[in-house]
């Protein structure tokens, strides 16, 4: 009772959500679907803290890969390892609170090890037809569910790496187990694993439910693990060398990814992209990058780079080990120097004298940096990555991350150095693709200076005012562009982006 009350108030918050319209669409064309597993936490799913895990009847497929895509639902895919046949990912974003719904869609039961799902179980129609309705959801009933649940925890006492992994929720296995025994569903269960799995021995299977309510040691767990996984072997997808070298390699793949803070896996079918943040000092690109990376990479493979400091390459790297001395040496060829001059009008070179030949290597050394930072960006997206950049070049000539040689005097000398540098800073520059979105990020002069004071790297007023003055006017060309005004509450300016860039995506 208390469990359904939890969920009708969740359903009750969560009223013409994105979630909400996806189960009333599904209910009104009587598309045959459960909620096919894990239902001890269905709370979590509906919230869209965790996926939604549904088995659809495959003659059903059609029409509800027409509600997803009515309903604005992207599907995605693996990037690496081994694609389960019968198995979908859909993300859709929710308009009002700016959560990524993960819709999991099996028309086939392919479970097993976590890693390598190794088995397909022909109960698909056990599962369809023994429903149960809880708010709206149709769910297995617990005796189907149960076996399920019980198949999956013993397969994965049959792997190390399985094993390894469960241990770090083994609390929540019994949990799970206890209350899917809540309803005392031993006899239907007895009855529905005979009709639907009878190269099952019942009584193994039996023993198997009370090793892990118990739970018996783990060298019981496993012994019984190995002796279902025998009466399991026609369902099998692979030979177990296989699903062994398989599940080694995703472990392997995801310690790796944990060790070096790397992405996830997933891509949009739709492809990857470069989302530029831009925008005058203070208008919060830093915070709101971070919060897309962490919004984004919970589900898709993400990578976020600083435009405005790329990194150094093979080409700049000895001559940047020297910047900080020569900005000390020689203050005013400090690109901020001169370009600030430019844009007031002030001090302009003499086309007899140019401006200073440090400034035009560095502008040189920097446009390199950017081209080859964005070439390998370009790639990563062309491969799946979301890309975010902190800063992009605009095609306005002085204005910040963008050519710096291009609009000031030179010699008429063709074969000065000066002008060598601004050719070959302006053929890199040509050379960077277009981002696909641009999130223009603007605010009031009066909120970005007390930013700015408030902020643990402050930066001179005036340099404020005319980073402001020139970041307010960059131009991107046909990119895309979406303004968005940081001067109001943090969490709607975090909703309008998220809501530009999925429908970008």
């Amino acid at each position: 009772m208390d469990k359904a009350r939890t969920l009708n108030n969740l359903m009750i918050s969560l009223s013409k959500t994105k979630i909400q319209n996806l189960f009333e669409s599904i209910n009104s064309t009587g598309i045959r679907y459960c909620h096919w597993k894990s239902n001890i936490s269905l709370a979590e799913s509906l919230s869209g803290q965790t996926d939604i895990d549904l088995l659809i009847s495959r003659k059903d497929a059609r029409a509800f890969r027409s509600i997803l895509d009515r309903l604005d639902f992207q599907p995605a895919v693996m990037t690496d390892g081994e694609r389960f046949p019968s198995v979908e990912h859909y993300y859709g974003l929710d308009e009002e609170s700016g959560i990524l719904v993960h819709v999991h869609a099996y028309y086939q039961v392919i479970t097993g090890e976590s890693l390598t799902k190794n088995y397909h179980f022909p109960i698909e129609e056990m599962l369809l037809e023994n429903t149960r309705e809880v708010e709206t959801i149709y769910l297995p009933r617990k005796s189907a569910e149960l076996i399920v649940f019980t198949l999956r925890m013993m397969l994965k006492h049959t792997s190390l790496v399985e094993l390894v992994l469960l241990q770090r929720y083994w609390h929540g296995v019994k949990k799970e187990l206890t209350w899917l025994l809540d309803s005392g569903p031993i006899q239907e269960t007895r009855s529905l694993l005979k009709t639907w799995l009878p190269s099952i021995d019942e009584d193994l299977f039996l023993e198997c439910i009370a090793a892990l309510e118990g739970p018996a040691p783990i060298l019981r767990r496993i012994y019984l693990g190995h002796q279902l996984r025998k009466q399991l072997k026609f369902y099998s997808r692979h030979s177990s060398v296989h699903a062994w070298f398989s599940g080694i390699q995703k472990f392997s793949l995801t310690v790796y990814r944990r060790l070096v803070h790397s992405q996830k896996s997933m891509s949009l079918q739709n492809g990857g992209a470069i989302i530029a943040f831009v925008g005058p000092e203070a208008t919060g690109k830093s915070t709101l990058i971070k919060e897309m990376n962490r919004w984004l990479g919970e589900h898709f493979s993400v990578q976020q780079i600083h435009v405005g400091k790329p990194m150094s390459t093979f080409v700049s790297f000895v001559p940047n080990l020297f910047l900080p001395a020569l900005r000390s040496i020689f203050p005013s060829s400090r690109s901020t120097h001169i370009s600030s001059q430019s844009a007031h009008g002030d001090q302009q070179p003499k086309e007899n004298s140019g401006y200073p030949l440090i400034f035009a290597i560095r502008s040189a050394l920097l446009a390199y940096d950017r081209w080859s930072l964005l070439s390998r960006a370009y790639s990563q997206a062309s491969n799946g990555t979301l890309v975010l950049c902190d800063r992009y070049p605009s095609i306005k000539s002085g204005a910040p991350d963008s050519p710096q040689l291009a609009h000031l005097s030179i010699t008429k000398d063709k074969y000065s150095l000066r002008r060598r540098c601004r050719n070959i800073e302006t053929r890199l520059y040509r050379q960077i693709p277009p981002a696909d979105l641009i999130i223009y990020l603007t605010a009031p002069i009066e909120v970005t200076i007390s930013r700015n004071a408030n902020r643990d790297k402050t930066e001179p007023e005036d340099y404020v005012r005319w980073r402001h003055a020139v970041g307010s006017n960059l131009d991107f060309g046909d990119t895309p562009i979406q303004k968005i005004n940081t001067d109001q509450p943090f969490e709607d300016s975090l909703l309008q982006i998220k809501r530009a860039i999925w429908n970008a995506l």
